[in-house]
């Protein structure tokens, strides 16, 4: 499936995003995630095979593979409120009687039909529109590069959780990260967790453990980039929230649901998001705590791909000249080009930056915090606006939390053992914040983690953080003579966000 592959991921990732943009008026569309790829409430399902379609029923996916009752065979499959499988030309679709069942890698695309009178995940004012929402299972299938991903332990199995040090693509960007790991248990007074490298890149963990918090039952905890830990009592949603054409999202934001944002597309010079954001702050206090929910766009990974191709045969040496460069150099060139998260306070003297928040990954959504002064703010509100690229980022809410931190109790707790794929015992790669590390270089490299889990403290719950350090570098079969003068355009704030919105636009409107 080598030549079609590459089909997938331009097709799967282009087309699945521009489908998750929904406007009032439009049709409604269920997002997917990895552990949602079921559809426990749907029962219709299409197979487009290489040869037929099937209509199929009681549909299943288990260790990679697509399992499904065969209804009947059909020649013009429907198409509402139906769910199409697309197997990729050189499949093969075993068939057992009336049992069908295809690996999920040999699977080009699936789309999902629903007419509107469901919630919309998000909406957005003056942005492109389908006449069907399509949504494509790309986080399985056009995967080009991210980070290693990390799984839990529930005793039979292993639950997708979430990515780490996402866009530390070379040495110098090497970087902690603290992973909320929500809903571990230990089994036989052990933590078990597992690392794996799923996509085409070569993974370097230096150094993991686990950082339990014991709290009090109705707080919550977070930990924010430097691995401070913060409590939460009472979160408060924005007052106003705005796009940046002035558009209201509050709905979007307010709460940890269904509904999501997402940047506008049109057809503009914009090519930097601003969501503006107020909050009624109480009287007499002079800090707060910024939450968010939400991940990166499989668009931001798809288009840096991209960028990256532009390098042609020279993108070995383009990576080699990235690890020596100083970090706060290639720190620069990411923020000026919009992929992290700003956040900036309006002041009396204007608007001031006050941190960002590092990429989560596309994976995923990833809870994250940013403590603020508010020295000086002599108001009753409390102003915001967050920056990113156009496309770059996928938000479920928004909240800011006025009250003081409470008492907790932190443990770190080293790794206990750490077995890879082979057997073999890697433990020592993982010990220690040094120049040794867990490599893993191959799409079938899994890494089992074991954490002791000592006793909760009585009446307390626990919250529990992965603390990991690495870094990793992408892999891209990139051919042909680059255009050196084109690149060296790249070195200005916001041509990498331009390229991106010129992409996406022009797939757009070369296709509708």
């Amino acid at each position: 499936m080598k030549k079609y592959s590459e089909f997938q991921k331009v097709v799967s990732v282009i087309l699945s995003f521009i489908m998750l943009i929904s406007v009032s008026g439009c049709y409604s569309l269920h997002s997917v995630t990895r552990n949602e790829i079921q559809y426990a409430n749907r029962t219709t399902y299409f197979l487009h095979g290489p040869d037929s379609y099937y209509k199929l029923a009681n549909a299943t996916i288990s260790n990679g593979v697509f399992s499904a009752t065969i209804d009947y065979v059909i020649s013009t499959p429907e198409k509402s409120k139906t769910i199409h499988i697309y197997a990729a030309p050189d499949s093969a679709i075993k068939k057992n009687g009336d049992k069908v069942q295809i690996p999920f890698a040999n699977i080009a695309k699936v789309e999902v039909f629903e007419l509107d009178g469901m919630k919309t995940i998000m909406t957005v004012a003056g942005t492109i529109c389908s006449g069907f929402v399509v949504v494509f299972l790309i986080a399985l299938i056009a995967k080009g590069s991210s980070c290693p991903f990390i799984y839990t332990s529930t005793g039979n199995n292993y639950n997708f959780t979430g990515e780490i040090y996402s866009g530390a693509t070379a040495l110098p960007l090497e970087r902690n990260d603290y992973l909320p790991i929500g809903g571990l248990k230990p089994i036989d007074n052990k933590y078990n967790l597992r690392i794996t490298n799923e996509v085409k890149e070569i993974q370097k963990t230096n150094f993991t453990e686990l950082i339990l918090v014991d709290h009090k039952p109705d707080t919550k905890i977070l930990m924010d980039k430097y691995g401070t830990v913060y409590s939460l009592s009472n979160i408060k949603m924005p007052s106003q929230a705005n796009d940046a054409y002035g558009n209201t999202i509050l709905a979007a934001l307010a709460n940890s649901d269904s509904l999501r944002y997402v940047s506008p597309i049109i057809k503009d010079p914009v090519i930097k998001d601003t969501i503006s954001l107020t909050f009624d702050k109480p009287d007499s206090v002079t800090s707060s705590k910024l939450v968010i929910k939400g991940k990166n766009t499989m668009w931001l990974d798809y288009i840096y791909g991209k960028f990256s191709d532009l390098f042609g045969n020279r993108f070995e040496k383009w990576k080699e000249k990235s690890d020596r460069k100083p970090r706060e150099e290639l720190l620069k060139w990411e923020f000026d080009q919009g992929m992290p998260l700003a956040v900036y306070l309006q002041t009396e003297s204007g608007l001031k930056l006050v941190d960002y928040f590092n990429l989560p990954g596309p994976m995923a959504d990833k809870e994250d915090i940013m403590q603020i002064d508010l020295s000086e703010i002599h108001t009753d509100k409390v102003k915001l606006k967050l920056i990113s690229g156009v496309l770059f980022w996928d938000i479920d809410y928004i909240g800011m939390d006025f009250s003081s931190s409470e008492q907790v109790n932190k443990t770190v707790v080293p790794i206990y053992s750490a077995i890879d794929e082979n057997g073999k015992d890697v433990t020592p790669l993982l010990a220690k914040d040094d120049d040794k590390y867990l490599i893993q270089p191959l799409t079938i490299n899994k890494t089992n983690l074991t954490f002791l889990s000592p006793e909760t403290r009585p009446g307390m719950e626990r919250t529990i953080f992965l603390h990991s350090k690495g870094h990793y570098e992408i892999l891209r079969d990139t051919k042909g003579k680059p255009n050196i003068a084109y690149l060296k355009t790249f070195l200005e704030p916001g041509a990498f966000t331009k390229f991106s919105k010129d992409h996406f636009l022009e797939y757009y409107y070369n296709n509708n």
